[in-house]
């Protein structure tokens, strides 16, 4: 592998960690695991440790360090840990001529070897960095912040202080792996304080580097890379057959790329410390000195615990600050669980919840689509959209994005006021769901040059890309895009739509099971009138029959009297008057008798009616007289108040006289036993129609037979078969009518009503 190209067409993929070379402040070795020979060493181990490479290459690890080092080195806590952390082994190996040399040894295995990276020992440590105390006291200045802000700063400047460097940033990555410099220490003129770094500055290689390697000390940027070996005399680089692997190597050398970057920027050494939170890299420590810097081992294990410890405070402060909005958002949603339990439904608690909800994850307006209706709260404009492609980015039932106009078409209002959007799935089918909206947010991103790589065009035509050059303030107006939804937003729409999600599930079991027992009523109702339609067609039949034979009763009644008036005039006996008037009204009697009963039965068979324009108050007089024959209320008090001059209506007076015959009788009997039993028959033309009121003071409707009054077989006396009402009911509506009762403060009244048809009317003639 060339240590000396760089190409970033291949940076992100590059095995920088198989680059064979290690940086020449200090020295590597690495023995087989299992026989402890050496089969890679670096081109200066004479410098360091006394033996020429082409000596070590070969001979048994406990040639360089003893036997009772060897033994030691056997219990040593070899595998890396996660990160790996700087592990200092203080011991003397022996030159080639026997010599012994105070080294300090960072060992681990890995990949089957044993891998052993000596540096010069301190002859005399710095004492204010060992001191206990000191450290302590910077570590309790530390804890103190409880804001992320307060502790980045604080940071900084104790890390330059440690390290000497000319400037310390605090660098914090975003979800799209930009960075931003959100704390500085420095007393140059410059600063980078605020300003973004494009996320190619940090190819994944190096992240991956950076998440299992805590420290990345580079002293010398441009130092010459020393080449590791192995038995061979081969380079140990990825282009080996057999490669060593510099994964938790301390001394790796510097990728090209890397060297090219910091050389743009002037720096001539750097140390990186890695910040990393519940398990990921959350940022960095970048220190930059713009000459040559060695740090001595004492000061980069204080430094590394420094960096522990601000990993921890910064875990510890997110864990809170996320713990707070969690804490939030249960409450929220214990509320609304809460109140659903009372019964209201869940659109009516959106919309009383609906300032609090978006305040908790800072939106300005809701869209929500329950049961097929879509309703918005708040300054949404956005009730017509079509949110099937946010839909698309769904994990754990839940989308969210900053830039809803790359989703989604929008008009230039849409673009206010729904530049993000988070999208909750309420129900499994993702018919119901719940988006919250952001507004644009206006936003100018202060680059630390323009985050665009250099075209360089080589010697044979082609073109390589390579790290940025310029490092000059560039602005970035980003435009139609509202702030993003943060770790934080997300943990807080995840309890928000758990909540939502089984109360919408409860919901809807709820109506799918009214649902089902309407449908079952429903068939009931209908099996029921089945019966009903049966047993109508039957009474039908049987009052058919019934009016059939009581017509030859009726016509031998009249027969008889007639006969019997004939035989009074054979016999020459004088008939006195007023028993004249009863033979007659007995003939006309049976007549209409005769007459009612066969209308009835045409009507009930055929539903035939022999109608013509009739005096209404007329026809309903006829009805209060038979009404009155059987009546048993001797202190029954009738009025008539009939309206004058009435216009004449279409209809069969007979059926007319039979409904208020029913009528009359269903008030006669609800009135048995009342102080003051009074019937009231009322007739008037309102708004183009005879309107007919029956109004008595009796016992009134029971609520429970209200809506049943009409129905065939309710009854609403305490004897019959509960035919009469409905009987009135078809009657009335075969007239083109209507018909219904009401109760009274002092009993009952049913209305009727009938419309008036003009003689001169063709339908009619």
């Amino acid at each position: 592998m060339s240590t000396g190209s760089v190409d970033l067409d291949t940076c992100d993929r590059e095995p920088i960690h198989l680059i064979g070379a290690i940086q020449p402040h200090g020295a590597l070795i690495a023995a087989d695991e299992k026989s402890a020979i050496i089969d890679y060493a670096s081109a200066n181990t004479a410098s360091f440790i006394g033996w020429e490479t082409e000596a070590l290459l070969g001979k048994g690890l406990v040639d360089l360090v003893g036997s009772d080092n060897l033994a030691e080195l056997q219990r040593f806590p070899l595998t890396p840990s996660t990160p790996e952390l700087l592990k200092p082994w203080f011991i003397k190996v022996a030159a080639c001529d026997r010599t012994p040399i105070a080294v300090e040894c960072l060992p681990h295995r890995n990949n089957g070897h044993i891998i052993l990276e000596f540096l010069p020992r301190e002859a005399n440590p710095a004492s204010v960095w060992e001191d206990e105390i000191l450290r302590q006291g910077i570590i309790s200045e530390l804890t103190k912040p409880n804001a992320l802000a307060e502790l980045a700063d604080l940071s900084a400047e104790i890390i330059r202080n440690v390290t000497g460097f000319d400037r310390v940033m605090i660098y914090k990555f975003a979800e799209d792996k930009h960075g931003e410099v959100i704390a500085e220490s420095t007393d140059r003129p410059d600063s980078f304080l605020g300003l973004h770094y494009p996320a190619s500055d940090i190819p994944d290689p190096a992240r991956r580097h950076f998440s299992l390697n805590v420290m990345r000390s580079i002293p010398d940027i441009n130092g010459t890379h020393v080449a590791i070996v192995n038995r061979a005399g081969a380079i140990a680089d990825a282009d080996a057959a057999r490669p060593l692997d510099l994964t938790y190597s301390k001394l790796r050398a510097v990728a090209p790329v890397h060297v090219e970057y910091l050389n743009n920027m002037g720096v001539k050494a750097s140390l990186s410390i890695s910040l990393i939170t519940n398990n990921e890299l959350w940022g960095l420590i970048a220190c930059h000195h713009y000459d040559t810097r060695y740090i001595s081992s004492s000061r980069l294990r204080f430094t590394e615990l420094l960096g522990g410890t601000i990993s921890a405070l910064l875990q510890s402060i997110e864990n809170t600050n996320q713990l707070r909005k969690s804490i939030t958002a249960e409450k929220f949603a214990f509320k609304i669980e809460q109140k659903a339990r009372a019964g209201m439904p869940l659109s009516d608690l959106l919309t009383e919840h609906a300032p609090a909800l978006t305040e908790l994850v800072n939106a300005q307006g809701m869209v929500v689509a329950l049961g097929g209706h879509v309703f918005e709260l708040g300054s949404a404009q956005a009730k017509s959209l079509d949110f099937s492609n946010l839909r698309k980015h769904v994990v754990d039932g839940i989308a969210t994005t900053s830039h809803l106009s790359g989703l989604i078409d929008l008009d230039d209002e849409q673009r206010q006021a729904a530049a993000g959007a988070a999208l909750l799935e309420l129900s499994e089918d993702g018919d119901d769901y719940l988006v919250l909206l952001r507004k644009h947010f206006e936003e100018i991103v202060r680059w630390a040059g323009k985050p665009d790589k250099i075209e360089i065009r080589r010697e044979d035509g082609t073109i390589r890309l390579s790290p940025r050059g310029s490092f000059e303030l560039w602005r970035e107006e980003r435009l139609g895009k509202s702030q993003p939804f943060d770790v934080l937003d997300k943990d807080a729409l995840r309890i928000i739509r758990r909540a939502l999600f089984a109360l919408n599930s409860l919901e809807r079991e709820r109506a799918a099971l009214e649902a089902q027992r309407s449908a079952e009523a429903e068939e009931i109702r209908l099996r029921h009138a089945l019966l009903d339609a049966a047993r109508t067609s039957s009474m039908g039949e049987l009052a058919s029959a019934i009016a059939h034979e009581l017509n030859q009763p009726l016509s031998a009644v009249a027969n008889y009297v007639n006969a019997c008036r004939q035989e009074f005039h054979n016999a020459g006996l004088d008939i006195p008057d007023r028993a004249k008037e009863l033979i007659n009204e007995a003939v006309i009697e049976s007549a209409r008798a005769g007459d009612l009963v066969r209308r009835m039965r045409n009507f009930i068979s055929q539903g035939d009616l022999n109608t013509d324009f009739i005096d209404i108050n007329q026809a309903i007089g006829h009805g209060i007289d038979l009404a009155l024959v059987t009546k048993d209320l001797p202190e029954l008090q009738v009025i008539k108040a009939f309206g004058a001059d009435l216009p004449k209506v279409w209809a069969d007076p007979v059926q007319i006289a039979q409904v208020v015959l029913n009528l009359a009788r269903n008030s006669i009997a609800a009135m048995a036993g009342q102080p003051k039993p009074i019937l009231t028959i009322e007739t008037i033309e309102r708004d183009g129609r005879i309107e007919v009121t029956v109004r008595d003071t009796g016992r009134g409707i029971p609520k429970e037979l209200k809506d049943k009054l009409f129905d065939p077989f309710h009854t609403s006396t305490t004897h019959g078969m509960g035919i009469g009402l409905s009987l009135c009911r078809s009657i009335i509506e075969a007239h083109a009518g209507r018909i219904w009762a009401e109760s009274s403060a002092n009993g009952t009244e049913v209305i009727f009503r009938l419309p008036i048809r003009e003689e001169h009317n063709d339908q009619t003639k």
